[in-house]
């Protein structure tokens, strides 16, 4: 059997580990999945966790959860709706109480993609869907980064997506992640038929992938911008961006700055995941952003935003 122990802390700092620990190969038929260390875990942790097991059961494998009995989160665990998700049934000893403006349980994408943003929105930003209310910039942001990367998930990954959120009102920051088991950045800019493609490694792959009018699709098109604004979105708020995709690791810190390198030990990801942390005090107009955004990559020019015509 398999053994995979879980790290103490899956977040910012930790959630590479946890990585290491879920992506090197696995041969065995059975896996167990060791929680007796966890404290502390984010939603990328969370949908990175779903979309592995997954895949490893749709793989034909058998996934035992271990330790859970004494583990001080796992009623977070079944909040989150982690465990249902995978399969594994225990009973709840607390009681459910409204998620609204606190978090977004795991969630498959596998309903209508705006129909989800609106859903995951309107719980991290209770109230924002009404025009004029404190929170319409911070829905708008959520519900605009949410369909993005749900619907590259839907059209390009070949694979199945999850999607959580969480508010953390005493850090003043809204974290959202998708994770999905499919084929991948790289592979897909391959099977598209780029030449190109056969150069890069999977951190080059995602790197590319944030370059405007880049589609997995293999032809001329107008698609190929959600990586693109959604980075630039990011950078314009100082939010922090992470984008992991086999053995490649993308991340945009408060400042901006881009880095990429390959995830450690041997590590691969089946597929892609993405987190991005907002912080709330930074949320402005979001179509004046929008176009800001566009602005800053190329995808419009200040003069589209001045032209006269005629009447």
């Amino acid at each position: 059997m398999h053994r995979i122990v879980v790290p103490a802390q899956i977040n910012a700092t930790g959630l590479p580990v946890f990585l290491e620990a879920i992506g090197p190969p696995v041969v065995d038929h059975n896996i167990l999945v060791d929680f007796s260390q966890l404290r502390r875990v984010s939603p990328a942790g969370l949908v990175a966790l779903v979309a592995t097991v997954k895949l490893w059961q749709r793989e034909g494998r058998s996934v035992f959860f271990d330790n859970l009995a004494n583990l001080t989160i796992t009623g977070y665990l079944q909040r989150m709706d982690v465990l249902s998700a995978c399969g594994i049934q225990l009973p709840e000893r607390f009681k459910r109480h409204e998620a609204t403006g606190r978090f977004v349980p795991v969630q498959r994408i596998d309903y209508p993609v705006d129909a989800m943003g609106h859903a995951m929105a309107l719980c991290v930003a209770p109230g924002g869907d009404d025009l004029g209310h404190p929170l319409t910039p911070l829905y708008d942001l959520v519900w605009y980064v949410l369909t993005e990367i749900a619907n590259n998930v839907r059209q390009h990954s070949g694979g199945i997506g999850y999607a959580s959120a969480q508010v953390t009102q005493s850090e003043g920051f809204v974290r959202l992640a998708l994770a999905d088991n499919g084929r991948g950045i790289l592979r897909s800019f391959r099977e598209a038929g780029f030449e190109w493609s056969a150069q890069l490694d999977d951190a080059g792959a995602i790197r590319k992938a944030l370059e405007p009018f880049v589609s997995s699709k293999g032809s001329p098109t107008n698609e190929g911008v959600g990586l693109t604004l959604v980075s630039e979105l990011a950078r314009l708020t100082g939010a922090m961006l992470l984008i992991v995709g086999g053995r490649g690791m993308l991340t945009v810190d408060a400042h901006g700055k881009i880095s990429t390198k390959a995830q450690g030990a041997g590590a691969v990801f089946h597929g892609t995941l993405l987190a991005l942390t907002l912080p709330q005090n930074r949320m402005q107009d979001f179509a004046a952003l929008l176009t800001s955004a566009k602005l800053g990559v190329g995808l419009l020019r200040s003069t589209d935003l001045t032209d006269n015509f005629p009447s």
